[in-house]
């Protein structure tokens, strides 16, 4: 029976070249395990992690974003900031405690960090950003890799050029989004920037992101942009089997059935549960209605009325109560 092809950041092997993103408030423990059930993931990687916040926040939000078990495996520690010495103490913090992959953030466009010279704000200071890669290298022994996007505008394509310097600087990948940060996420990843890009660090793994939302696509990317693996992010919060489908479709094996409505809701229900457990009864029913539209407008066609009745019930127990009672 044929397999999905693996792939390696330095001395770590990854069963499949599948990956899920760092996703701000969403890529936590409970929906990284409800995508691991599902099978077909190679590596997942943690939310976003403030430096400031991992060694001097509130214990319990740490807790929250920390949480992880034997069974979250493998799985890449991302943080963030523009505190080179900062930056490079939260990843020694981080491998003090566990971790066996750091990434360094360099990508995130959302105006709060990037405007502020983080995450993607770090693509109009180069220098600074090579500086920040160096650091944290230098500070542990794990693997360091980075998440970029092509350039702040479009009159700022740096992508291939800081590629090349974060692989000199001793990066172990580079994950490449194909766009800009000012597109954020609009209009079309380019992924003959993409292709370019891993052309020009032929000795370093890219991962390529952006717009996979099927499994033909992945196979198609993966197979025409010379990368080691693709990352799939807003596709898998809207449809969880999706990164299992993929990795079956690159390994060349038959699809598996769509799920049905009673699938879907056994999951939807199972995810709730999960961030009870984490968060508590109070707090976790709180967060998880975010996750209501993801998985019920697209996948049970709910109309937006019956939706908003649901996303307005006021205590946990009544929220899993109608969602466990939603006729399938």
């Amino acid at each position: 029976m044929s397999t999905a092809p693996s792939f390696r950041i330095g001395a770590l092997a990854f069963p499949s070249p599948v990956v899920l993103a760092p996703l701000a408030g969403y890529s936590d423990l409970p929906f990284r395990n409800l995508i691991r059930d599902r099978g077909g993931l190679g590596l997942a990687f943690s939310e976003m992690i403030r430096p400031g916040g991992l060694l001097l926040g509130r214990e319990k939000k740490k807790q929250w974003i920390l949480a992880t078990g034997p069974e979250d495996q493998p799985l890449g520690w991302q943080i963030y900031g523009k505190d080179p010495p900062l930056m490079a103490d939260a990843a020694r913090w981080l491998q003090d405690h566990g971790a066996r992959l750091i990434d360094l953030n360099m990508g995130c466009p959302q105006k709060k960090i990037s405007f502020r010279g983080a995450g993607a704000g770090l693509l109009k200071t180069p220098d600074l950003a090579v500086e920040i890669a160096e650091r944290v290298i230098k500070a542990v022994t794990v693997p360091v890799t980075a998440k970029i996007r092509l350039g702040w505008d479009d009159h700022t394509l740096i992508g291939q050029d800081l590629a090349r310097r974060l692989a000199e600087a001793g990066i172990s990948a580079l994950t490449v989004h194909g766009r800009t940060a000012v597109q954020s996420f609009g209009g079309q990843a380019d992924w003959t920037a993409i292709a370019a890009i891993a052309a020009t660090i032929p000795g370093i793994p890219v991962i390529g992101n952006g717009d996979i939302s099927t499994p033909e696509t992945a196979v198609m990317r993966l197979a025409t942009s010379g990368c080691a693996a693709i990352m799939i992010g807003r596709g898998a919060m809207r449809n969880p089997w999706l990164i299992r489908d993929i990795t079956q479709a690159i390994a060349g094996r038959p699809p598996f059935p769509k799920p049905g409505k009673a699938e879907i809701l056994t999951l939807t229900l199972h995810h709730f549960d999960r961030h009870s457990e984490l968060y508590g009864p109070e707090k976790g029913g709180i967060l998880f209605r975010k996750w209501i539209p993801l998985y019920l407008r697209p996948l049970l066609k709910m109309e937006r009325p019956a939706m908003v009745k649901l996303l307005t019930i006021p205590g946990p127990r009544e929220l899993r109560d109608a969602l466990a009672s939603l006729p399938v």
